[in-house]
């Protein structure tokens, strides 16, 4: 078992969390075996809970300062997917140009998105003025 502490603010106090090793190993495990997924979704939705269990972590990342400058869109829409979809494609023609000729060929051959295809899409926000002008960590 290791011991971890953790700084919660606003109070700024302690507290003292117990990790064991069967957890950390999960932990890593999670972390080394984590793949970008652009094809072979699952074709069912995500339901409601697991959703909402995704969020509540994410709501719970860390940041300086307890800053969580970040907002979480859940997109299911299939036209507002297309409409993202359509922005994607006009900013990956743009990408394509910076490669030489040779490697544009390869480049277009990647399947880089999958925002069709995914029964879900979560965009993800940040608001650097979300605590006002001066919060620590907002610049840095």
């Amino acid at each position: 078992m290791q011991h971890c502490y953790l700084f919660h603010f606003p109070q700024a106090k302690i507290i003292q969390m117990h990790i064991y090793e069967q957890e950390r190993d999960a932990v890593y495990k999670t972390i080394f075996s984590r793949r970008d997924v652009r094809s072979d979704f699952i074709n069912k939705s995500i339901p409601e809970d697991v959703l909402k269990r995704v969020l509540t972590a994410a709501h719970h990342a860390p940041s300086v300062g307890f800053m969580q400058p970040w907002d979480f869109i859940v997109i299911n829409d299939k036209e507002t997917k297309q409409k993202i979809k359509h922005g994607f494609e006009q900013a990956n023609s743009v990408s394509k140009k910076m490669f030489a000729d040779n490697k544009q060929q390869s480049y277009q051959k990647l399947k880089i998105e999958g925002i069709l295809e995914a029964p879900i899409g979560i965009c993800v926000t940040c608001d650097r003025e979300r605590n006002g002008p001066v919060v620590l960590g907002n610049r840095s």
